[in-house]
């Protein structure tokens, strides 16, 4: 009999399942910062979703393409939070919709990818992180931008069609 249950347990463990999450879009309207000088832009306002129905979240992966108002040629970083960025280091904000943010021990702010522009005006990204799946798991996730490089005249970037694949397991 014991030997049964240790043997379902880890079925059971091993059973996983995906869900797939649509996230809302979000815009970023950057100031004309060329360069963040190694601090992270982050929207006053969060992402706020429905979160899975699941309890046991064991990974998130998040995909879609970023949006330029203009054609760019740069790499940008991701990073994701879950903490409200307003209360991160005293800095005012840059413009009335972003906090320029220092990045924080591990525990708050997480880089979860990149996205690269190759004189373009859209771009494909991938995301992964455990700060990443805590948001998807809460339905709150700020996400920020770190990059040097981009034009000092102001510029707007929309997070489009993204979608979280979710993977749970029991």
């Amino acid at each position: 009999m014991r030997r049964a249950l240790f043997l379902l347990g880890l079925l059971l463990s091993a059973c996983s399942l995906p869900l797939t999450v649509d996230l809302p879009d979000q815009t970023l309207n950057l100031p004309g910062l060329g360069d963040t000088g190694g601090k992270v832009v982050y929207p006053q306002e969060g992402l706020s979703f429905t979160p899975p129905p699941v309890d046991v979240v064991r990974g998130v992966r998040v995909e879609g393409i970023l949006e330029a108002s203009q054609p760019l040629t740069a790499t940008l970083e991701f990073y994701a939070r879950t903490e409200d960025p307003g209360d991160c280091d005293p800095l005012p904000p840059v413009a009335p919709s972003v906090y320029l943010c220092s990045i924080g021990p591990e525990d708050e702010d997480e880089k979860v990818g990149e996205a690269v522009f190759n004189g373009t005006r859209s771009a494909p990204f991938t995301l992964q992180g455990g700060r990443l799946t805590e948001g998807i798991r809460q339905g709150r996730l700020w996400l920020g931008l770190k990059y040097q490089g981009l034009p000092s005249t102001p510029l707007t970037l929309t997070f489009k069609g993204m979608k979280a694949t979710v993977t749970v397991g029991f």
